[in-house]
């Protein structure tokens, strides 16, 4: 498990916690793994009913860690960052177990496309939603 990444299984819920506050919750190659092993683990657990995805601080998420990606991507795209991305993606996707989010502050980017994998997205007054790529065309 990435140390930005709590997790915590009682009374049926798994609750994955988004805990790079610091950093608006950005999230890194490492995050994205951590998420996928989690969501994947959970599959195989029959304990787990439900999957609860929430953050610390203020901030849902701001999206990728975009000086990781970037770093990633001049070093010519190696390690595993693409394919944490599309681990936890295809495991968003594949989640047999119901999805439940709550939302505090903002979503970009990634952090509004996981959400749209859920079955339930509590929203609080202060969520809002964006998804900047979309105006690139």
């Amino acid at each position: 498990m990435s140390e930005h990444i709590q997790s915590h299984n009682a009374d049926g819920v798994l609750t994955l916690t988004l805990a790079r506050a610091d950093k608006k919750n950005a999230i890194t190659a490492a995050m994205y793994g951590a998420l996928a092993d989690a969501l994947s683990a959970a599959e195989r657990d029959s304990t787990v009913r439900v999957v609860l995805l929430r953050a610390e601080g203020d901030m849902f998420s701001a999206g990728n860690d975009i000086g990781e990606f970037a770093s990633i991507a001049m070093a010519g795209g190696k390690g595993n960052g693409e394919r944490n991305v599309i681990r936890f993606l295809h495991a968003l996707a594949r989640a047999t177990r119901p999805l439940v989010a709550a939302v505090q502050g903002r979503a970009v980017g990634i952090g509004t496309t996981m959400l749209l994998h859920c079955d339930l997205v509590y929203a609080s007054d202060t969520a809002k939603l964006s998804m900047p790529f979309a105006q690139l065309g």
